[in-house]
């Protein structure tokens, strides 16, 4: 008896339970709608976010000048329709998104004077690729928002590309004396969610650098592209 005990080979793994699949699946699905409700809340604080602060663009232009801030009103209409009509959306096509944003910087350039050297680079050869929607706005109206002086000679270059099913975005902007620190970590509402909301769509495949000078502030965005839109 204790010969046949001693020869008999240990077992090395058992199947897997019924109730133990169950609980596994269960725990993923509950996972997946804890992140769907994030993306939501992050997503509900993003676009008021970002049209309160171009609302007060235009509130500011129409004791300037009647006749852009009706221009103006036509471009925040569009990008009114694009958030109400496609923010919700988890991914959009890359296109659509950079339209957005064309409106958004043709927004910017009924705000402000010639003084300001803006540069729009745009060179894609994916333009149906997913990307979440309004990614890449938070930035960008950061550069404008802080980047931009009435006193002083400013500059915004922003460049998106892609690359081997990935998307890259380069957004730099002067920096003045009286303007505050963009750092993500110290920064607002916007750019905190921007990282969030990074960290929960691709936890391990983006890639943000900051980089701030004593004049300059730059920032450096790479994701993968959903190729399957």
């Amino acid at each position: 008896m204790d010969k046949e005990q001693s020869t008999k080979k240990p077992q090395l793994s058992a199947k897997p339970s019924g109730n133990s699949i169950e609980g596994t699946t269960l725990q993923q699905q509950l996972e997946y709608e804890r992140i769907q409700q994030q993306l939501a809340f992050l997503n509900y604080q993003i676009n008021p976010h970002f049209l309160m602060n171009t609302l007060n663009n235009i509130h500011a232009l129409i004791a300037i000048d009647p006749e852009r801030a009706q221009d103006a009103v036509v471009e925040l209409s569009r990008l009114l329709r694009y958030v109400l009509y496609e923010g919700d959306h988890q991914f959009v096509p890359l296109q659509r998104e950079i339209d957005f944003l064309g409106h958004y910087i043709r927004l910017m350039r009924i705000r402000f004077t010639a003084d300001v050297d803006l540069k729009f680079n745009v060179q894609v050869d994916q333009p149906h690729a997913g990307v979440p929607p309004l990614v890449l706005a938070t930035f960008i109206e950061n550069a404008f928002k802080h980047g931009v002086s009435y006193v002083e000679s400013s500059f915004v270059d922003i460049s998106i590309s892609t690359k081997d099913g990935h998307l890259f975005l380069s957004c730099r902007n002067s920096k003045h004396a009286m303007g505050n620190s963009l750092s993500v970590a110290s920064g607002g509402v916007g750019l905190r969610n921007a990282r969030q909301r990074l960290n929960l769509l691709f936890p391990d495949s983006h890639r943000l650098v900051i980089n701030e000078t004593a004049d300059t502030y730059g920032v450096e965005l790479e994701l993968p592209l959903n190729l399957d839109l």
